[in-house]
């Protein structure tokens, strides 16, 4: 069993789970207690993420410093669902997180901090919503309403009962199904985006402009059930209207553009399963102009004059490409029509890439979104002959056992493989002996997540020691020779635990021999 936590105190702070983002521990038995600084005040906690492996590992909170006394739980959370905050009735609040022998999952982000006591804490505002109220103490009530064109799903009060904690969630503002817009810019949301639209949808929404003037649509995310459900946008008012696209899928659609002053979009889903659905912007601009392009996404645009003879530019941010249009674009006129030279452009992270700056980002693809099914990507990252290449990885989350990252020490597949992983469990960094690294994401045909975002950088290894290992976060180290042969050992602050006690060795393959404790 590992054991791990910690002793804090306010006013304020944030703590997480073993190893996190990537996978806990299990069968880890791990207790955090907080204790304010003020004992006239009570500790608030919310949390910034939050996956357990639902019904098998759970984390326990309760009110006060006895750790485990049944009679002062408050909850017991597992799975991804949890309130918007838990506030204790004393001074100290305990945390009790349980893990089985089985796969876990990334755990959680606790941020946490000393408030007024009879107080529930601000839970904050719906997004899309409005709150009428600015009282957070015991018996003190908030009514919300959503913004003009969304609906209201939950409930519409919430009062601060007498034991700290909200009577229910903040409610949350969804798209209707049915609707006309009629200003110069708005947004079109899927049901409930973008936690998944549902099943049995016929929606339909029309934008009305000016006579004279026309609509361009702006399509940030976009993932439907392929093949089974569908957006139509329709150039006009009625369903027999000249079709301008139809999409499915996960592929982000390109910019559209009407040719008169009314769209028409029809959404509609089968009665199985789900996608995140779509976040469209629009806007209305007259016939001497182009459109508003907006920012791409993972870019960067200079230029605003939008008028005819003029032209924008953008710039993809590290990590992405170009997956359409150029760079440049200029607002021309073309077949009767103003319109850009060009598509919109784009900027998406590369399945795969040859890779010699100094130092760079590697992005699984679709990044920040989820990363596509049946990929077989593969990056070579080279740097200059007498120099190994690091790499750290900040993000990782694939399907366990089925969406696969390996990383060989050499040029290519032959290589020796350094390591194979999945799910959420990848070391802090790996080195090459080489100069070279080569990396082979492959995906099956089912199911997909957040994937990673690797940063690399050349470094220069002398013969006979290795590289400086680090030092723990809330922790220190012992020893400065990192000469082949040579150890160097760790210990934590007060309140912290070591993860292992055993010191770290150079060994002649320049490689420490086992990762860098951390102190939980």
């Amino acid at each position: 069993v590992k054991t791990c936590g910690s002793n804090l105190q306010g006013p304020g702070g944030t703590f997480t789970s073993p190893n996190f983002p990537f996978q806990y521990d299990s069968n880890a038995q791990c207790v955090w207690v907080i204790t304010a600084i003020n004992t006239n005040k009570v500790i608030q906690i919310n949390f910034e993420e939050f996956d357990l492996e639902i019904g098998y590992d759970t984390l326990t909170i309760g009110d006060g410093g006895e750790v485990g006394d049944p009679k002062t739980v408050l909850q017991v959370l597992t799975g991804s669902f949890v309130p918007d905050l838990i506030v204790s009735m004393s001074n100290q609040m305990w945390l009790h997180l349980q893990t089985d022998e089985s796969v876990g999952s990334i755990g959680f982000k606790v941020n946490y901090k000393e408030i007024e006591k009879e107080s529930c804490g601000d839970p904050g505002t719906p997004l899309y919503g409005i709150r009428e109220g600015d009282g957070f103490s015991n018996r003190d009530v908030l009514r919300f309403e959503c913004q003009f064109g969304f609906e209201l799903i939950g409930e519409k009060s919430i009062i601060c009962q007498e034991n700290n904690q909200w009577s229910a969630n903040i409610p949350i503002c969804i798209f209707p199904c049915l609707s006309n817009f009629t200003a110069p810019m708005g947004t079109v949301l899927s049901p409930d985006y973008p936690e998944g639209y549902g099943n049995n949808l016929n929606c339909i929404w029309t934008i009305i402009s000016d006579p004279g003037s026309r609509i361009h649509l702006s399509f940030n995310d976009f993932d439907l059930e392929s093949q089974f459900d569908f957006l139509a946008v329709k150039d006009g008012d009625s369903p027999d209207s000249p079709i301008i696209g139809t999409f499915t899928g996960a592929e982000v659609p390109s910019h559209l553009t009407s040719n008169g002053h009314i769209l028409r979009l029809e959404f509609q889903a089968d009665h199985s399963m789900s996608g995140r659905g779509f976040n469209i912007t629009y806007n209305t601009f007259g016939h001497n102009e182009c459109p508003d392009p907006g920012v791409p996404i993972n870019a960067r645009r200079f230029g605003d004059n939008f008028q005819l003879g003029s032209s924008i530019s953008v710039i993809c941010e590290e990590g992405f490409i170009k997956t359409q249009g150029t760079e440049t674009i200029t607002c021309m006129l073309l077949d009767g029509k103003v319109m850009w030279s060009g598509p919109i452009p784009k900027c998406g992270a590369p399945c795969g890439g040859h890779f010699s700056s100094p130092s760079g980002v590697i992005l699984s693809p679709g990044w920040p979104g989820y990363y596509k099914d049946s990929l077989n990507c593969e990056w070579v990252i080279e740097a200059e002959p007498g120099h190994s290449i690091k790499i750290t990885f900040e993000r990782f989350q694939t399907e366990l056992n089925y969406d696969v990252l390996e990383v060989h020490d050499g040029p290519n597949l032959l290589s020796p493989l350094l390591g194979s992983y999945n799910g959420t469990q990848v070391p802090q960094f790996l080195f090459s002996s080489s100069n070279f690294i080569y990396l082979l994401f492959t995906t099956d045909n089912s199911r997909s997540n957040n994937g990673f975002k690797i940063h690399y950088e050349s470094v220069t290894v002398n013969t006979y020691s290795c590289l400086d290992p680090g030092i723990p976060v809330h922790g220190r180290r012992y020893g400065h020779d990192f000469s082949i042969g040579s150890t160097v050992s760790f210990s934590c602050d007060p309140g912290y635990r070591l993860s292992h006690e055993e010191p770290l060795l150079c060994e002649k393959n320049h490689w420490w021999s086992h990762p860098l404790p951390t102190c939980d």
